[in-house]
């Protein structure tokens, strides 16, 4: 279910600082289909990695929170206001993922 972008951030924060205050050692992206995406693409383990998914009302607020974690906290990730997708997903880097 669709959430705010203001309670995306908060959420995404407080995840990332429960685990990790370190911005530049996570991933964050945009996509319409956030499970194939973290699995086929950034090849993430489920049960071992950390990661998170959540979902906007707009690719527009999607690209929003996208670039806010980018260019504010230095989170790793590359945006394009244009990118398709309402879901908004992170993940921690680790030696099995790829960016």
């Amino acid at each position: 279910m669709p959430s705010g972008i203001g309670r995306l951030i908060s959420d995404i924060q407080s995840f990332v600082s429960r685990h990790d205050q370190d911005y530049s050692g996570w991933d964050i992206g945009v996509t319409t289909d956030p499970l194939t995406r973290l699995l086929e693409k950034h090849q993430i383990d489920v049960n071992v990695d950390l990661w998170l998914c959540g979902e906007t009302f707009s690719d527009k607020e999607a690209n929003f929170v996208l670039r806010r974690f980018v260019e504010e906290l230095g989170m790793q990730g590359h945006y394009d206001d244009s990118a398709k997708g309402r879901f908004v997903y992170a993940y921690r880097m680790s030696d099995r993922t790829r960016p």
